[in-house]
Protein backbone atom coordinates (compact mmCIF):
# COMPACT_ATOMS: atom_id res chain seq x y z
CA UNK A 1 0.00 0.00 0.00
CA UNK A 2 1.62 3.28 -1.00
CA UNK A 3 -0.03 5.75 1.26
CA UNK A 4 -1.84 5.88 4.95
CA UNK A 5 -3.80 9.10 5.99
CA UNK A 6 -4.56 9.88 9.05
CA UNK A 7 -7.06 12.86 10.40
CA UNK A 8 -7.86 13.74 14.18
CA UNK A 9 -11.60 15.05 14.13
CA UNK A 10 -12.99 17.10 17.05
CA UNK A 11 -16.26 18.98 16.09
CA UNK A 12 -15.23 20.74 12.76
CA UNK A 13 -17.92 18.08 10.98
CA UNK A 14 -18.77 20.21 7.76
CA UNK A 15 -14.94 21.00 7.32
CA UNK A 16 -13.91 17.65 8.05
CA UNK A 17 -16.45 16.06 5.21
CA UNK A 18 -14.46 18.67 2.80
CA UNK A 19 -10.97 17.78 3.93
CA UNK A 20 -11.99 13.82 3.58
CA UNK A 21 -14.05 14.95 -0.37
CA UNK A 22 -10.64 16.20 -1.32
CA UNK A 23 -8.67 13.54 0.19
CA UNK A 24 -10.38 10.51 -1.49
CA UNK A 25 -10.21 12.65 -5.23
CA UNK A 26 -6.44 12.74 -4.04
CA UNK A 27 -6.49 8.94 -3.29
CA UNK A 28 -7.93 8.20 -6.60
CA UNK A 29 -4.84 6.53 -8.40
CA UNK A 30 -2.98 5.61 -5.69
CA UNK A 31 -3.19 2.79 -2.96
CA UNK A 32 -4.76 3.99 0.16
CA UNK A 33 -6.09 3.60 3.57
CA UNK A 34 -7.92 6.51 5.45
CA UNK A 35 -8.13 7.21 9.39
CA UNK A 36 -10.17 9.52 10.85
CA UNK A 37 -9.88 8.90 15.02
CA UNK A 38 -12.71 11.23 16.31
CA UNK A 39 -11.64 12.50 19.70
CA UNK A 40 -15.08 12.72 21.43
CA UNK A 41 -16.77 15.14 18.95
CA UNK A 42 -20.32 16.20 19.73
CA UNK A 43 -21.23 18.08 16.48
CA UNK A 44 -21.97 14.19 15.23
CA UNK A 45 -18.62 14.00 13.11
CA UNK A 46 -18.11 10.32 13.68
CA UNK A 47 -21.51 9.42 12.71
CA UNK A 48 -20.92 11.68 9.77
CA UNK A 49 -17.95 9.40 8.63
CA UNK A 50 -19.39 6.19 8.96
CA UNK A 51 -22.54 6.60 7.08
CA UNK A 52 -20.97 9.11 4.21
CA UNK A 53 -17.09 7.53 4.19
CA UNK A 54 -17.84 3.88 5.18
CA UNK A 55 -14.52 3.01 3.18
CA UNK A 56 -12.50 5.22 5.91
CA UNK A 57 -11.39 2.90 8.96
CA UNK A 58 -13.05 5.39 11.65
CA UNK A 59 -11.49 5.26 15.25
CA UNK A 60 -14.59 6.69 18.11
CA UNK A 61 -12.85 7.42 21.05
CA UNK A 62 -14.98 7.87 24.06
CA UNK A 63 -12.85 10.55 25.58
CA UNK A 64 -10.36 13.29 24.04
CA UNK A 65 -6.86 12.06 24.93
CA UNK A 66 -4.98 14.35 22.86
CA UNK A 67 -3.62 15.05 19.35
CA UNK A 68 -0.39 12.80 19.75
CA UNK A 69 -2.77 9.51 21.39
CA UNK A 70 -5.19 9.53 18.78
CA UNK A 71 -2.34 10.01 16.18
CA UNK A 72 -0.72 7.48 17.29
CA UNK A 73 -3.76 4.86 17.50
CA UNK A 74 -4.42 5.12 13.60
CA UNK A 75 -0.32 4.71 12.54
CA UNK A 76 -0.29 1.74 14.56
CA UNK A 77 -2.75 0.21 12.46
CA UNK A 78 -1.23 1.73 9.30
CA UNK A 79 -0.14 -0.18 6.53
CA UNK A 80 1.36 2.12 3.89
CA UNK A 81 4.77 2.99 2.71
CA UNK A 82 3.83 6.43 3.40
CA UNK A 83 2.06 8.08 6.56
CA UNK A 84 0.21 11.13 6.14
CA UNK A 85 -0.93 13.32 9.70
CA UNK A 86 -3.40 15.84 7.97
CA UNK A 87 -5.18 17.97 9.72
CA UNK A 88 -10.14 18.19 9.36
CA UNK A 89 -9.72 21.22 8.32
CA UNK A 90 -7.72 20.96 4.98
CA UNK A 91 -8.43 20.85 1.04
CA UNK A 92 -5.87 18.90 -1.06
CA UNK A 93 -5.28 19.02 -4.37
CA UNK A 94 -5.86 16.03 -6.56
CA UNK A 95 -2.05 15.20 -7.21
CA UNK A 96 -0.69 16.22 -3.71
CA UNK A 97 -0.12 12.80 -2.36
CA UNK A 98 1.15 11.56 -5.94
CA UNK A 99 3.81 14.88 -6.01
CA UNK A 100 4.98 14.77 -2.57
CA UNK A 101 5.17 10.56 -2.59
CA UNK A 102 7.34 11.20 -5.61
CA UNK A 103 9.76 14.10 -3.95
CA UNK A 104 10.70 11.94 -1.26
CA UNK A 105 11.15 8.62 -3.46
CA UNK A 106 13.38 10.66 -5.67
CA UNK A 107 15.79 12.38 -2.62
CA UNK A 108 17.99 11.23 -0.66
CA UNK A 109 18.33 11.42 3.34
CA UNK A 110 14.14 12.32 3.50
CA UNK A 111 12.37 11.86 6.71
CA UNK A 112 9.22 14.07 7.00
CA UNK A 113 7.71 16.41 4.36
CA UNK A 114 5.70 19.43 5.05
CA UNK A 115 3.88 21.69 2.24
CA UNK A 116 2.97 24.92 0.88
CA UNK A 117 -0.17 25.57 2.31
CA UNK A 118 -2.56 28.63 2.04
CA UNK A 119 -5.71 29.98 4.66
CA UNK A 120 -9.15 30.44 3.50
CA UNK A 121 -8.46 34.07 2.64
CA UNK A 122 -5.46 32.63 -0.26
CA UNK A 123 -2.16 33.94 2.05
CA UNK A 124 0.51 32.00 2.52
CA UNK A 125 0.73 30.51 5.76
CA UNK A 126 4.11 31.37 6.69
CA UNK A 127 4.00 28.03 9.36
CA UNK A 128 4.71 26.19 6.13
CA UNK A 129 8.25 26.17 7.15
CA UNK A 130 9.73 26.18 10.26
CA UNK A 131 13.02 26.07 12.44
CA UNK A 132 13.61 25.13 15.82
CA UNK A 133 12.50 27.23 18.19
CA UNK A 134 15.48 28.44 20.38
CA UNK A 135 14.97 31.13 23.04
CA UNK A 136 15.20 34.27 20.74
CA UNK A 137 13.23 32.39 17.72
CA UNK A 138 10.63 31.32 20.18
CA UNK A 139 10.62 35.24 21.51
CA UNK A 140 10.27 36.98 18.34
CA UNK A 141 7.34 35.07 16.92
CA UNK A 142 5.23 35.22 20.59
CA UNK A 143 5.95 38.68 20.41
CA UNK A 144 4.85 39.43 17.02
CA UNK A 145 8.43 40.82 15.91
CA UNK A 146 8.67 37.60 12.75
CA UNK A 147 5.34 39.08 11.69
CA UNK A 148 6.99 42.83 11.67
CA UNK A 149 9.93 41.56 9.61
CA UNK A 150 8.93 38.28 7.88
CA UNK A 151 11.69 38.12 6.02
CA UNK A 152 14.46 38.91 8.45
CA UNK A 153 17.10 36.42 9.29
CA UNK A 154 17.09 38.07 12.28
CA UNK A 155 13.49 37.83 13.19
CA UNK A 156 12.01 35.64 10.92
CA UNK A 157 13.80 32.58 12.11
CA UNK A 158 10.68 30.14 13.38
CA UNK A 159 9.24 30.68 10.34
CA UNK A 160 12.54 30.81 7.62
CA UNK A 161 10.83 33.61 6.40
CA UNK A 162 13.89 34.35 4.52
CA UNK A 163 13.31 31.33 2.36
CA UNK A 164 11.15 31.27 -0.26
CA UNK A 165 7.75 30.30 0.23
CA UNK A 166 7.39 28.94 -4.10
CA UNK A 167 11.08 26.65 -3.68
CA UNK A 168 11.31 23.04 -2.03
CA UNK A 169 14.05 23.37 0.74
CA UNK A 170 15.06 21.52 3.52
CA UNK A 171 13.91 22.72 6.59
CA UNK A 172 14.03 21.57 10.90
CA UNK A 173 10.57 21.62 11.70
CA UNK A 174 7.36 20.56 10.29
CA UNK A 175 3.83 21.75 10.70
CA UNK A 176 1.22 19.17 12.15
CA UNK A 177 -1.20 20.05 9.80
CA UNK A 178 0.05 18.16 7.05
CA UNK A 179 3.61 15.57 7.81
CA UNK A 180 4.27 13.23 5.39
CA UNK A 181 6.67 10.35 6.52
CA UNK A 182 8.20 7.36 5.63
CA UNK A 183 6.92 4.98 7.76
CA UNK A 184 10.61 3.42 7.98
CA UNK A 185 11.19 6.51 9.53
CA UNK A 186 8.51 6.27 12.07
CA UNK A 187 9.65 2.47 12.51
CA UNK A 188 13.08 3.60 13.77
CA UNK A 189 12.19 7.21 15.41
CA UNK A 190 8.88 5.93 16.94
CA UNK A 191 5.59 7.83 17.11
CA UNK A 192 4.32 11.19 18.72
CA UNK A 193 5.11 11.69 22.15
CA UNK A 194 2.11 11.10 23.83
CA UNK A 195 2.98 13.40 26.88
CA UNK A 196 2.85 16.33 24.62
CA UNK A 197 -1.49 16.91 24.31
CA UNK A 198 -1.56 19.34 22.02
CA UNK A 199 0.91 21.92 20.05
CA UNK A 200 4.67 20.51 20.16
CA UNK A 201 4.13 17.25 19.04
CA UNK A 202 5.13 17.90 15.43
CA UNK A 203 7.86 19.81 16.19
CA UNK A 204 9.40 17.12 18.96
CA UNK A 205 8.95 14.65 15.88
CA UNK A 206 10.76 16.33 13.27
CA UNK A 207 13.51 17.19 15.97
CA UNK A 208 13.71 13.48 16.37
CA UNK A 209 14.01 13.24 12.80
CA UNK A 210 17.06 15.16 12.26
CA UNK A 211 18.66 13.89 15.36
CA UNK A 212 18.27 10.09 13.20
CA UNK A 213 19.97 11.58 10.48
CA UNK A 214 17.25 12.72 8.32
CA UNK A 215 16.48 15.26 6.05
CA UNK A 216 13.27 17.16 6.58
CA UNK A 217 11.76 19.27 3.78
CA UNK A 218 9.39 21.50 3.10
CA UNK A 219 7.36 20.87 -0.52
CA UNK A 220 6.44 24.06 -2.36
CA UNK A 221 5.58 22.25 -5.96
CA UNK A 222 2.04 21.65 -4.51
CA UNK A 223 -0.35 23.72 -2.18
CA UNK A 224 -3.25 22.71 0.38
CA UNK A 225 -5.93 24.91 2.09
CA UNK A 226 -5.29 25.12 5.70
CA UNK A 227 -8.58 27.06 7.36
CA UNK A 228 -6.29 27.03 10.66
CA UNK A 229 -9.51 28.45 12.62
CA UNK A 230 -11.30 25.18 12.77
CA UNK A 231 -8.78 23.30 14.29
CA UNK A 232 -6.96 25.43 16.73
CA UNK A 233 -9.10 28.93 17.94
CA UNK A 234 -6.08 31.20 18.53
CA UNK A 235 -6.96 32.45 22.13
CA UNK A 236 -5.03 32.99 25.49
CA UNK A 237 -5.27 29.24 26.22
CA UNK A 238 -3.78 28.24 22.74
CA UNK A 239 -0.92 30.93 23.73
CA UNK A 240 -0.78 29.65 27.14
CA UNK A 241 -0.70 25.60 25.74
CA UNK A 242 1.80 26.97 23.16
CA UNK A 243 4.12 28.25 25.91
CA UNK A 244 3.64 24.90 27.89
CA UNK A 245 4.45 23.00 25.01
CA UNK A 246 7.78 24.67 23.99
CA UNK A 247 9.22 24.59 27.53
CA UNK A 248 8.11 21.09 27.60
CA UNK A 249 10.06 20.87 24.08
CA UNK A 250 13.24 22.65 25.53
CA UNK A 251 13.39 20.16 28.94
CA UNK A 252 13.11 17.16 26.88
CA UNK A 253 15.85 18.06 24.32
CA UNK A 254 18.69 20.46 25.57
CA UNK A 255 20.33 21.21 29.04
CA UNK A 256 18.96 22.72 31.99
CA UNK A 257 20.48 26.69 31.37
CA UNK A 258 18.83 26.38 27.58
CA UNK A 259 15.19 25.60 28.96
CA UNK A 260 15.74 28.04 31.44
CA UNK A 261 16.46 30.59 28.62
CA UNK A 262 13.71 29.08 26.59
CA UNK A 263 11.32 29.93 29.14
CA UNK A 264 12.26 33.19 29.99
CA UNK A 265 12.48 34.46 26.38
CA UNK A 266 8.85 32.94 26.05
CA UNK A 267 7.43 34.04 29.14
CA UNK A 268 8.21 37.46 27.74
CA UNK A 269 7.25 36.65 24.27
CA UNK A 270 3.73 34.87 25.95
CA UNK A 271 3.39 38.94 27.63
CA UNK A 272 3.35 40.40 24.62
CA UNK A 273 1.34 37.85 22.82
CA UNK A 274 -1.72 38.10 25.11
CA UNK A 275 -1.81 41.72 24.14
CA UNK A 276 -1.56 41.33 20.16
CA UNK A 277 -3.96 38.19 20.14
CA UNK A 278 -6.82 40.05 22.31
CA UNK A 279 -6.62 43.15 19.74
CA UNK A 280 -6.45 40.83 16.74
CA UNK A 281 -9.62 38.73 17.77
CA UNK A 282 -11.07 42.07 18.37
CA UNK A 283 -11.02 42.66 15.07
CA UNK A 284 -10.88 39.09 13.29
CA UNK A 285 -14.32 38.90 14.67
CA UNK A 286 -15.50 41.95 13.25
CA UNK A 287 -14.61 41.19 9.84
CA UNK A 288 -15.84 37.66 9.93
CA UNK A 289 -19.18 38.70 11.00
CA UNK A 290 -19.30 40.70 7.67
CA UNK A 291 -20.29 37.58 5.74
CA UNK A 292 -24.12 37.64 5.54
CA UNK A 293 -26.62 37.81 3.15
CA UNK A 294 -25.40 41.50 1.96
CA UNK A 295 -22.28 39.95 0.38
CA UNK A 296 -22.58 38.83 -3.20
CA UNK A 297 -21.98 35.27 -4.23
CA UNK A 298 -19.90 34.66 -7.47
CA UNK A 299 -20.84 31.29 -9.18
CA UNK A 300 -18.40 30.41 -12.04
CA UNK A 301 -20.31 30.01 -15.17
CA UNK A 302 -18.08 26.86 -16.38
CA UNK A 303 -18.86 25.69 -12.88
CA UNK A 304 -22.61 25.80 -11.89
CA UNK A 305 -24.46 23.74 -9.47
CA UNK A 306 -28.11 22.70 -10.76
CA UNK A 307 -30.88 25.12 -11.01
CA UNK A 308 -32.33 23.86 -7.45
CA UNK A 309 -29.47 24.87 -5.62
CA UNK A 310 -29.00 28.24 -7.61
CA UNK A 311 -32.47 28.88 -6.00
CA UNK A 312 -31.17 27.95 -2.52
CA UNK A 313 -28.58 30.37 -2.77
CA UNK A 314 -30.95 32.81 -4.38
CA UNK A 315 -33.14 32.94 -1.42
CA UNK A 316 -30.42 34.31 1.03
CA UNK A 317 -27.77 36.37 -0.63
CA UNK A 318 -27.39 38.15 -4.17
CA UNK A 319 -26.19 35.61 -6.58
CA UNK A 320 -23.66 36.56 -9.73
CA UNK A 321 -22.39 34.56 -12.69
CA UNK A 322 -19.16 35.11 -13.71
CA UNK A 323 -16.99 34.11 -16.65
CA UNK A 324 -13.67 35.92 -15.97
CA UNK A 325 -12.46 36.82 -12.42
CA UNK A 326 -10.51 39.74 -13.76
CA UNK A 327 -13.28 41.78 -14.38
CA UNK A 328 -14.79 41.51 -10.79
CA UNK A 329 -13.63 43.53 -7.89
CA UNK A 330 -15.21 41.62 -4.95
CA UNK A 331 -17.12 39.07 -3.70
CA UNK A 332 -17.64 35.47 -2.16
CA UNK A 333 -16.41 33.17 -4.90
CA UNK A 334 -18.53 29.63 -4.38
CA UNK A 335 -16.78 26.55 -5.61
CA UNK A 336 -19.25 24.08 -6.29
CA UNK A 337 -17.96 20.87 -5.16
CA UNK A 338 -17.94 17.95 -7.71
CA UNK A 339 -17.88 20.69 -10.83
CA UNK A 340 -14.72 21.75 -10.00
CA UNK A 341 -11.49 20.12 -9.52
CA UNK A 342 -9.88 20.75 -5.75
CA UNK A 343 -6.58 21.72 -7.36
CA UNK A 344 -8.29 24.59 -9.51
CA UNK A 345 -9.97 26.16 -6.59
CA UNK A 346 -6.49 26.03 -4.71
CA UNK A 347 -5.04 27.43 -8.07
CA UNK A 348 -8.06 30.32 -7.71
CA UNK A 349 -7.79 31.03 -3.67
CA UNK A 350 -4.15 31.80 -4.51
CA UNK A 351 -4.20 33.98 -7.43
CA UNK A 352 -6.57 35.90 -6.12
CA UNK A 353 -5.67 36.58 -2.70
CA UNK A 354 -6.91 39.13 -0.78
CA UNK A 355 -9.03 40.23 -3.52
CA UNK A 356 -11.94 37.71 -2.60
CA UNK A 357 -13.60 35.42 0.23
CA UNK A 358 -14.31 31.52 -0.48
CA UNK A 359 -16.80 29.93 0.36
CA UNK A 360 -16.75 25.66 -0.49
CA UNK A 361 -20.38 24.61 -1.22
CA UNK A 362 -21.49 20.81 -0.80
CA UNK A 363 -24.44 20.31 -2.72
CA UNK A 364 -25.59 16.37 -1.09
CA UNK A 365 -24.99 18.03 2.42
CA UNK A 366 -26.34 21.50 1.94
CA UNK A 367 -23.76 23.47 3.39
CA UNK A 368 -21.29 26.19 2.64
CA UNK A 369 -18.15 26.19 4.52
CA UNK A 370 -15.14 28.39 4.65
CA UNK A 371 -13.03 30.92 6.75
CA UNK A 372 -11.77 34.80 5.52
CA UNK A 373 -9.20 34.44 8.58
CA UNK A 374 -7.12 32.24 9.76
CA UNK A 375 -7.09 33.69 13.66
CA UNK A 376 -10.89 33.11 14.05
CA UNK A 377 -13.15 30.19 13.49
CA UNK A 378 -14.55 29.35 10.45
CA UNK A 379 -18.05 29.80 8.57
CA UNK A 380 -20.86 27.08 8.08
CA UNK A 381 -23.67 28.16 6.48
CA UNK A 382 -26.77 25.60 6.61
CA UNK A 383 -28.64 25.85 3.22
Amino acid sequence: MDLSVVIVSYNAVDFLRLTLKSVMAACAHITAEVFVVDNNSTDGAAAMVATEFSGCKLIANKDNPGFAIANNQAIRKACGKYILILNPDTVVAEDTFTKAMAFMQKTDHVGGLGIRMIDGSGAFLPESKRGIPSPWAALTKMAGLAALFPSSKIFAEYHKGYLSPDKNNPVEVLAGSFMLFKKNVLDKIGLLDEDFFMYGEDIDLSYRTIKAGYQNYYFSDSSIVHFKGESTIKDETYVKRFYKAMVQFAKKHFNPTYGFVLKAFIYLGVSLARIISTLKHAFARKEQTTISSKITLLLLQNYLPTKDSILKLEKSFDVKMVSDLTMEHQGTIVFVQGTMPYKQMIETMDTHKNKFSYRFFDTQANVMVGSDNKVVKGQTIAL
